[in-house]
């Protein structure tokens, strides 16, 4: 694992493809702060299972090292495969208590890999979320590095590089990602401090990480109204303002954790006000859950006609393109989806499993196909040119569908307003109320 892998850099770069086609935008910040050789420790916030990891792997050039929980190493036949990708086993209380004495062979071969100015990675939280939300921090990453720096007498200069995701959606394909790169910490301040009290240094550098980290992504902090804050969010997004600005995502990204500290400030120095506002907010998502209303297709200048005839002329020119897709795409793309949401109970791992099963699927398919050319034309030319062009119809057929299936939510939205003029009447008025609101937050 110290040495560079030429193997593994030949399949990184087949994930960071797949990465790529996955996603609408990825949106890296920060990349020139990554030291070079250094020993570095990676500490991004998890909540997306894999493919947070995969977030880290395909948006910087090392190969660091993970750390992750033992139960993945059960199987005898996956523990190549892991340690192919570089990844040590961490043991948890929940292992079992005997199990915890080896975490100290695993953090030895950690600083070692330090020793040798290798990168590290490892999660602070120790769990995954599914959320917007922060996890309390743990002491393995602050006991590492203690460890290291104090078995080389504070002279290894070690850099902890705190990373922030952020994802538009957690499981959608075609969503947007941005990998957030900070500052990085260093070891070295906390020296004269660790050598006379070891425990409290544990603590200050574990707060310091987790804050550092919390710096660079969005955090929902209250628990009883997130639901709230995410439709703040969305509704905030979908505002006029924003459209015209015509936002890029990393400005999006900040422009969203602006509004939601200020707006957490405020309800912390007027939790009575903000009572009000999340009632109102609990009553928007009553009505939308109950008639199964699309929050985003709310918009009042979208019931105008002849916006609608011209969206709806719109995707009508790009049903071709849908329905090329469908025939191309259909059965690798959606079958896999289709047993992965029945079958996998927590929604957190539908996009590590659609993006494992899409990988092999569509590798397959690629090799398949390539071979069946090349038999048929005898030319390597078609091959190459044929399977690009079928991996990125796929993305572009996918785009048009989404736009179609927006301007559908739309449409169900004009009708139900024609049905029931008066609940879409007071839903306008509470939502632009609520982005007035938020307006007023914003400039105050």
């Amino acid at each position: 694992m110290k040495k560079w892998s030429l193997g593994y850099e030949i399949v990184r770069q087949l994930v960071r493809l797949a990465f790529w086609l996955s996603h609408k935008k990825i949106t890296v910040i920060g990349k020139k702060q990554i030291p070079s050789n250094q020993p570095i420790i990676f500490t991004p916030n998890h909540q997306n299972a894999l493919m947070d990891p995969l977030a880290v792997i395909c948006t910087s050039s090392t190969q660091p090292v993970w750390l992750a929980r033992a139960d993945l190493f059960k199987l005898k036949s996956v523990r190549p495969i892991l340690h192919f990708f570089k990844i040590l086993p961490v043991y948890r209380i929940r292992d079992g208590k005997s199990k915890l004495a080896e975490n100290e062979t695993i953090f030895n071969k950690a600083i070692e890999l330090l020793e040798h100015k290798k990168q590290l990675a490892l999660f602070p939280e120790a769990a995954h979320s599914g959320k917007r939300q922060m996890l309390p921090h743990r002491k393995a990453v602050p006991r590492i590095a203690f460890l290291a720096e104090e078995k080389n007498n504070f002279k290894l200069n070690l850099q902890i590089i705190p990373v922030g995701i952020y994802y538009s959606h957690y499981w959608k394909f075609n969503r947007e990602v941005l990998v957030n790169y900070g500052n990085p910490i260093t070891i070295g301040h906390y020296q004269e401090k660790y050598l006379k009290s070891p425990n409290q240094s544990l603590l200050d550098l574990k707060d310091e990480i987790e804050q550092k980290v919390e710096d660079l992504t969005i955090n929902v902090r209250s628990k009883k109204h997130y639901e709230n804050y995410e439709l703040i969010l969305k509704l905030r997004e979908s505002s006029c303002v924003w459209i015209q600005e015509r936002l890029s995502h990393k400005e999006n990204f900040f422009k969203r954790r602006e509004l939601l500290l200020k707006i957490e400030e405020r309800e912390r120095i007027n939790p009575d006000v903000f009572k009000i506002f999340h009632d109102k907010l609990d009553q928007i998502r009553k009505v939308t859950d109950k008639q199964g209303i699309n929050i985003e297709a709310i918009d009042h200048r979208q019931l105008k006609t002849e916006v609608l005839f011209f969206k709806t002329l719109l995707a009508l020119v790009l049903s071709p393109l849908v329905v090329l897709g469908f025939i191309l795409h259909g059965l690798p793309f959606l079958l896999p989806r289709y047993f992965i949401q029945r079958k996998v109970i927590d929604p957190t791992f539908y996009s590590t499993f659609q993006f494992v099963s899409g990988l092999v699927i569509y590798t397959s398919l690629v090799i398949i196909i390539g071979v069946l050319l090349f038999i048929l034309t005898g030319q390597w030319f078609w091959p190459f040119v044929f399977l690009p062009a079928f991996l990125f119809t796929g993305k572009l057929s996918f785009m048009a569908f989404q736009y179609w299936e927006k301007h559908w939510q739309q449409l169900n939205f004009y009708q139900f307003s024609k049905k029931h003029p008066k609940i879409v009447e007071n839903l306008i008025v509470e939502i632009e109320f609520i982005k007035s609101e938020l307006d007023r937050i914003i400039r105050g």
